[in-house]
């Protein structure tokens, strides 16, 4: 896979590039499915979010010869939230290294499980799992499936290089979600926030970073909440005074809530 593996990883850095500074990418899995199949010549790439103790979740999975998602339901959901192992492993464990079913189960045992049979029908039995950050006793992340054979130590490796970059696009994209839903609890039904973040260019990662700062977290902080570099959020930072016409933390706070950027707090520190 080494020569493919450079220019995958240039799309894939592209895709979250794009996520994080284009406002018109505002549901990127579908395309981070796409690519992960492109990538790794698989049958289907699933993206599931489950819980081991309530055997409770969903599976939205990206089938390449249909280009769409599905959303599964019944013999292969079941699949995917119990019998496959990635769900009890990554949700009972520390280990979020990306790894194959076999390797977790064994090739032999994984190959005569009737898990193993089931997925023969649906998605292709050979699968590799690419985990998402988590709360305690769930798991979140990517499964691609192969038909014919397992995955390679390369395709591994190269899962392993990129998980990075999808954990960040998906703390980005959680961040953007918390922030639309402050909008809506301050004021429902409209689209000014929107409106002022168009009218003001700020960039997606923008709007996470003035989110962040509006809850009175350190430059610090917003690096490790990203998963970026301190001086990377002052950069970001500079924009916002640049953009918002302020010159310190406060001040931009404070212009913010005036725009309806942020709800407006007791206490800013």
């Amino acid at each position: 896979m080494r020569h493919r593996e450079e220019p995958a990883h240039a799309r894939m850095l592209e895709l979250a590039v794009a996520v994080l500074e284009c406002p018109d990418v505002e549901h990127p899995w579908p395309l981070v499915q796409e690519e992960l199949a492109r990538t790794f010549h698989s049958s289907a790439v699933a993206m599931s979010e489950s819980s081991w103790a309530g055997r409770q979740g969903q599976v939205i999975t990206w089938l390449p010869a249909m280009g769409e998602r599905n959303y599964l339901t019944g013999l292969v959901t079941r699949q995917v939230r119990a019998g496959v192992p990635f769900t009890r492993y990554y949700a009972t464990g520390s280990d979020t290294t990306p790894l194959t079913a076999a390797q977790i189960s064994g090739a032999r045992a994984w190959a005569n499980s009737e898990s193993y049979s089931l997925a023969r029908q649906t998605l292709g039995p050979h699968m590799l799992a690419i985990p998402l950050p988590a709360p305690a006793g769930a798991t979140r992340g990517f499964v691609v499936h192969h038909r014919a054979r397992d995955f390679t130590e390369a395709e591994c490796a190269y899962a392993l290089r990129i998980q990075p970059l999808l954990a960040g696009i998906d703390r980005h994209q959680r961040h953007l979600r918390r922030w639309r839903a402050a909008q809506q609890t301050t004021d429902p039904g409209t689209s000014t926030a929107d409106e002022t973040v168009t009218a003001l260019r700020l960039t997606p990662r923008e709007v996470t970073v003035l989110h962040l700062l509006g809850r009175a977290l350190t430059a610090n902080a917003i690096a490790r909440r990203l998963g970026i570099s301190p001086s990377t959020v002052h950069k970001h930072v500079h924009n916002l005074y640049l953009k918002l016409g302020t010159t310190d933390r406060l001040a931009t706070v404070l212009r913010a809530q005036r725009l309806g950027l942020l709800p407006v707090r007791r206490h800013l520190g």
